[in-house]
C-alpha cells in the first residue's frame, strides 16, 4: 500500500465523517465528539500505523460519542434566507442564471411554527427573487431590490417539499425537509 500522506487521509476520513454526521444528525441528533477523542494529522510514524490509529479512534468516537437532543421536540423554527450570485457563472453563455439561496436545505419537525425571513441582497437592481413552495404550505414572498419579508406556518405534513424562486429556475431552488 502506497504511504499515506496526511491531508489524502483527512479527505478520506471526511468522507466517511460527513455523511455519518448528516444520517445521524437527521435520524436522532447531531454526534459530539470529545476533542480529546480525535486524532487526525499527527506529523510522525508511518501511514499505515497512522490510519489504523484514526480508524480506531473513529470506532471509539462513534460508539463513546455524546449527543444533542434530536429535533423531534416540536418548538419555533427560524430561517434567514438570502439570495446568493454563484461566482463565476457566465449567464451568457450556459443560458441560466448564477443565481442561488444562501441556505439549500430547512429541516423542522412535524408540528413546528416555522418562519422564513427572505432577504433580497442581489447587486442587480432591476431583478426581483422569490421565495416559494407549493402545496401544502402555499408560500411566496416575493421582493425586490434590497427588501425584505418572512412568513410563518406550520409544518404540519411530513416530507420533502421543494422551495424555489419564479424567476430563476432551474438554479434557485432548495428543499424544506419535515420529519416526524
Amino acid at each position: 500500500m502506497l504511504p499515506c500522506k496526511k491531508d489524502t487521509m483527512n479527505s478520506r476520513l471526511a468522507l466517511i465523517f460527513v455523511p455519518a454526521l448528516v444520517i445521524s444528525f437527521l435520524i436522532g441528533g447531531l454526534t459530539v465528539m470529545p476533542a480529546s477523542m480525535v486524532t487526525y494529522g499527527q506529523e510522525s510514524g508511518n501511514s499505515d500505523e497512522i490510519q489504523a490509529q484514526s480508524m480506531n479512534m473513529t470506532n471509539m468516537n462513534l460508539s463513546a460519542a455524546a449527543t444533542i437532543p434530536s429535533l423531534s421536540t416540536p418548538g419555533e423554527k427560524n430561517f434567514y434566507v438570502f439570495t446568493s450570485e454563484i461566482e463565476d457563472v457566465d449567464e451568457d453563455k450556459l443560458k441560466v442564471a448564477g443565481d442561488a439561496f444562501s441556505v439549500h436545505t430547512l429541516v423542522a419537525n412535524k408540528g413546528d411554527k416555522v418562519t422564513v425571513h427572505f432577504y433580497d441582497v442581489d447587486p442587480v437592481k432591476e431583478e426581483r427573487h422569490s421565495f416559494t413552495i407549493g402545496d401544502p404550505y402555499k408560500v411566496n414572498i416575493d421582493v425586490g431590490f434590497a427588501e425584505s419579508s418572512n412568513t410563518t406556518f406550520t409544518a404540519d405534513n411530513t416530507g420533502v417539499f421543494p422551495f424555489y424562486c419564479v424567476y430563476h429556475q432551474p438554479v434557485m431552488t432548495g428543499q424544506l425537509v419535515v420529519l416526524p
